[in-house]
């Protein structure tokens, strides 16, 4: 752990700190100068409160935000999009944990089982239409087809957001 000094106070000397003492000790500085400052009247309640919270919470231990163990909903791994759909419901749930023998193979979320339509562009179609069109459809990809209705590609909205936003090269 690295250290810094401080002058001891009225000496010329200086004492080892831990930058995670200074800076515990600089938000709890910052908390009090908030309190006094609405205590004053400078600043409102309404203001006071997020900015507290912003300085108290990184030290929050992340138990009492967890979801407790016994309500956790999971599926198998091996499991198919109408059970997983099941689970989600069943437990009003839409975020599920993917399990293995007990071991947490990753997650999924339920609007993720079900197949969403997919729009159709004509190869013609311009970046700017095609976001367009994205955009209403709620849709991150498109088929493109050609001239005759066969399917030539597709397209994903962030490459068509990444090519109409930067430069390109002349």
């Amino acid at each position: 752990m690295a250290s810094a000094t401080i002058p001891a106070s009225g000496s010329g000397h200086h004492a080892p700190i831990c930058p995670e003492s200074a800076s515990v000790h600089k938000r709890e500085q910052l908390t009090h100068f908030v309190a006094e400052s609405e205590r004053l009247g400078l600043i409102s309640e309404t203001d006071s409160e997020p900015l507290t919270r912003s300085l108290t919470e990184p030290e929050t231990p992340v138990q009492v935000l967890q979801v407790p163990a016994a309500e956790i909903t999971s599926v198998d791994g091996g499991a198919d999009a109408d059970e997983l759909l099941r689970q989600g419901a069943d437990r009003g749930r839409t975020r599920l944990l993917v399990c293995e023998h007990g071991t947490v193979l990753g997650s999924v979320h339920a609007r993720d089982a079900l197949a969403r339509p997919v729009p159709e562009l004509t190869e013609g179609t311009t970046v700017a239409d095609a976001i367009s069109l994205l955009r209403q459809r709620r849709a991150s990809l498109a088929a493109v087809l050609d001239g005759s209705g066969r399917r030539t590609g597709m397209v994903s909205l962030d490459d068509l957001l990444a090519r109409y936003l930067q430069p390109q090269a002349v």
